[in-house]
């Protein structure tokens, strides 16, 4: 139960001479929203976690999503994935989270994530996902940021070909303290992988940075496309992040913030 509906019902009791008649469907519905609260059956936000194109330590990965009581989860590996999104499977999942690396996508495919898309559909793209369908120009304008990766794509970018390295030290920090994602959190370290010389849109709201040296500065933002809400977070490379209190508050704020 909201504040603002809290108010709409303190508004038609204050200024409405008809208050019971105009406002007992709202009454029924605080009653309902308290019993749900007060018996702990309220509904679960509906999560499909895409993976595929990249090895990850899946029991790990697993424990992560599990650990989140708000969420109920499901995994698809690419390229079903992207089959069932044809028959417009994915509709009803609340929030879409990609962990793919995947570079296969049709025509048909394309139309379909763009309709996704268009309808509003939230989505949270994780670490390798940035390098996901180099050869499909569009998918950097939805993500809003761009690995440029020697082997698959195909043009050499005029800064050169993105870097990454394993296993190192990383200062997150906290670029909008005051937006949900970041709430309850402050600046803290990762073990993790870094990206070097991606592509970050201008139009992008940085939410995340680091000042590691091999490493591009904003390494998590929002951003807009067509109608849907797009979150990017470049950590989650491996358990080492898996298990990181700080990575786990991260990923459950981006889902329940995307979620409403």
């Amino acid at each position: 139960m909201t504040l603002d509906f809290m108010w709409g019902v303190f508004c038609d009791f204050r200024f409405h001479p008809n208050f019971f008649s105009r406002t007992m469907n709202k009454i029924v519905m605080v009653g309902v929203l308290l019993l749900t609260s007060l018996t702990g059956f309220s509904q679960k936000i509906q999560v499909l976690v895409v993976t595929g194109g990249h090895d990850f330590d899946r029991e790990a990965f697993a424990e992560l999503f599990d650990s989140m009581e708000q969420i109920a989860w499901e995994e698809l590996a690419q390229p079903k994935a992207n089959k069932v999104m044809l028959e417009n499977g994915l509709e009803k999942y609340d929030v879409l989270v990609f962990y793919d690396m995947f570079q296969e996508i049709s025509k048909d495919e394309q139309i379909a994530f763009l309709q996704l898309l268009e309808k509003g559909k939230p989505m949270l793209f994780l670490h390798h996902a940035l390098v996901s369908y180099q050869a499909w120009g569009e998918f950097q304008n939805i993500l809003g940021g761009r690995y440029y990766d020697s082997k698959r794509y195909t043009k050499t970018p005029a800064n050169g070909f993105s870097t990454y390295l394993h296993d190192t030290d990383i200062s997150v920090q906290l670029l909008a303290t005051a937006h949900p994602i970041t709430a309850g959190l402050t600046d803290f370290s990762l073990f993790d992988e870094v990206y070097g010389n991606t592509w970050v849109s201008p139009e992008v709201t940085p939410l995340l940075g680091t000042n590691h040296p091999e490493s591009t500065k904003i390494i998590g933002w929002e951003h807009t496309y067509r109608s849907s809400r797009i979150i990017y977070m470049q950590p989650g490379h491996g358990k080492s992040s898996y298990e990181n209190p700080n990575y786990r508050k991260l990923l459950l704020n981006a889902l329940l913030y995307l979620a409403n």
